[in-house]
């Protein structure tokens, strides 16, 4: 079945660009349909859907948020707790006591807490180093650690985490974004040369099956042997194969793009009927080599897997800190200075606090420090693990780095190549079409020349998809999609 309109998309392809004469007067090819009848999808108004409503497009969007949420939930270490409890006893008609205790603790990022309390006891069997004045007793103190968490704790090393793992999880959407374009860029490059396949292929036929008709002609006109309708025929009938095998590998190529365009609403969508594939931003700006040192130098420092593998260096480097200040005898001091409720502006001055004030001292340590020091030793490979990680990583970018530019560079000179060779071809094919029409050539080596031609197009249209897929490439491997032409 022939599809309307691809041999209009051919003529003005830069795969296919051929000018044939038939009988005595030139005929130009693919004159069957308006290009304007056709929708033409450009590959950045393709990548553009793919990467607004693609699920793995969403799914890296969920990933950078998640790594957001966790600093959020990091900064919780530094939330101010409000505490209460109130107990209360009697018996046989004997108040033993009543107490309410309140407290409210503001942790600071030094590792120092403030602390905001109220006491109140009454009853007759209050314990004596519980008694209060009866309006409350009120105390305004600090505790600060000596020894173990000095320089950093626990809630500080998850902070410290929590915006490493920021970093990775901006650069994993980064990275997933990328990794499903490379994806959508190689399936465009197939739709595109596939589309040309089959264009080509479809216009071959349609030149054999003219030729046979114009062949018949002339044998009935006894200007050609008859045996020269049986050339024509088997032409016709080796095309249409070529075309319906062209044809099958076009609609698989075009399942394949159509499967990564999705709608706002998370419902796939289909490619129109009329959608074909053009070139159009992709081949017009050539790559400049010179340019590859400030890649590589951008790739050290901005790439997404570099600012991952940065990351957990970061977090490694954290909780190293955390796991050698654990060898470190625990020991915490605790002062407050004490008023009661009516005097809480008094609280702050230092005159009252040699007579009214509340202190303690708390340590702790383990004797052999065994399993301390497991843990430091531990996050200490661990952190050495990622800072070698973070060194291979950037060696192996810049390695792609140059392969994915030699990948450009050569199919770049392939393609001047291989338009050359089309042009030279249809030149081939053209004066072997005028000596035909002269009476100097055989109908056989007119379709060898053409047979050529058709395969030099079908092989310009595969450099130009490769081409495409292999910027892409250059792109992911460089990591910062600005800096590619």
């Amino acid at each position: 079945m022939r599809r309307k309109g691809a041999t209009a998309s051919v003529v003005r392809s830069p795969a296919v660009r051929i000018t044939v004469a038939l009988c005595a007067a030139a005929v130009t090819i693919g004159t069957s349909r308006p290009l304007a009848a056709q929708e033409a999808v450009t590959f950045a108004r393709f990548a553009a859907q793919v990467e607004a409503n693609h699920p793995e497009a969403l799914q890296a969007g969920l990933v950078r948020a998640q790594a957001r949420s966790a600093v959020q939930e990091a900064w919780g270490g530094f939330d101010p707790k409000f505490s209460l409890a109130v107990g209360q006893k009697a018996y046989k008609n004997d108040p033993y006591y009543t107490y309410v205790d309140a407290g409210l603790k503001i942790p600071t990022p030094i590792g120092a807490d403030i602390k905001v309390g109220f006491e109140r006891a009454a009853g007759t069997r209050v314990s004596e180093d519980r008694i209060t004045p009866r309006q409350g007793l009120l105390s305004l103190g600090v505790s600060l650690p000596l020894g173990q968490r000095i320089i950093t704790d626990e809630r500080r090393t998850a902070l410290s985490v929590a915006r490493a793992q920021r970093q990775i999880g901006d650069a994993e959407q980064q990275a997933l974004l990328n990794k499903l374009l490379l994806n959508a860029a190689k399936a465009y490059g197939d739709w595109y040369a596939a589309f040309q396949r089959s264009a080509i292929a479809e216009e071959g036929v349609r030149l054999a099956t003219f030729r046979f008709d114009a062949v018949v002609q002339r044998v009935r006109n006894g200007e050609n042997a008859p045996v020269d309708t049986l050339e024509a025929s088997l032409e016709v009938q080796r095309r249409s194969v070529t075309f319906a095998e062209a044809d099958n590998e076009l609609r698989a190529a075009r399942l394949i793009a159509e499967a990564f365009l999705w709608d706002a609403r998370g419902v796939p969508v289909s490619l129109s009927a009329g959608a074909r594939p053009v070139l159009d931003g992709l081949e017009r700006t050539p790559i400049d080599t010179l340019r590859l040192s400030g890649w590589i130098a951008s790739v050290s420092a901005r790439h997404p897997d570099v600012r991952k593998a940065d990351g957990r260096l970061q977090a490694a480097q954290a909780e190293r800190l955390l796991a050698r200040q654990a060898i470190i005898p625990f020991a915490e001091a605790f002062v407050a200075s004490l008023g009661e409720r009516n005097q809480f502006g008094e609280l702050r001055d230092s005159d009252r606090w040699g007579d009214n004030y509340k202190a303690g001292l708390d340590v702790t340590s383990s004797l052999l420090l065994l399993r301390e020091r497991g843990k430091a030793s531990r996050t200490e490979q661990k952190e050495e693990f990622a800072r070698l990680d973070l060194d291979l990583i950037r060696r192996e970018l810049a390695y792609n780095v140059r392969i994915a530019l030699n990948d450009v560079v050569l199919l770049e000179r392939v393609l001047v190549t291989q338009r050359a060779n089309v042009i030279a071809a249809t030149q081939l094919r053209d004066a072997e079409q005028g000596r035909f029409l002269g009476g100097e050539s055989t109908l056989l080596i007119v379709n060898i020349r053409e047979r050529l031609l058709l395969d030099e197009s079908v092989k310009l249209a595969s450099v130009e998809g490769k081409l495409a897929a292999a910027r892409a490439a250059l792109v992911v491997a460089v990591g910062d999609a600005s800096l590619v032409p």
